[in-house]
């Protein structure tokens, strides 16, 4: 699989951390998407930060200068036509 197969998570203890990073992300001109985390990731139900790969590096450089705290960075396979069930 190549690296285009996957989706790259930043999971976090607290959603205040997840906010944190994502509007200092936001600010630096970095995407990311606030997402649910995976099951696969973690059994807690929680918020991610999806990001692009590209920008792992610099966003584990903000994460370190501003002290966030993260539980850790999942890269996990996509998962070919999967959808959000309907309510």
């Amino acid at each position: 699989m190549t690296d285009t197969n996957y989706r790259w998570y930043i999971l976090f203890p607290n959603h205040h951390q997840g906010l944190r990073l994502s509007r200092e992300l936001k600010k630096q001109g970095l995407k990311s998407t606030i997402v649910p985390t995976p099951r696969a990731a973690s059994s807690c139900c929680g918020m991610s930060l999806l990001i692009e790969p590209s920008d792992l590096e610099i966003m584990q450089q903000i994460i370190t200068e501003l002290r966030i705290e993260i539980e850790k960075v999942v890269k996990l396979p996509i998962k070919d036509g999967w959808q959000y069930r309907s309510s």
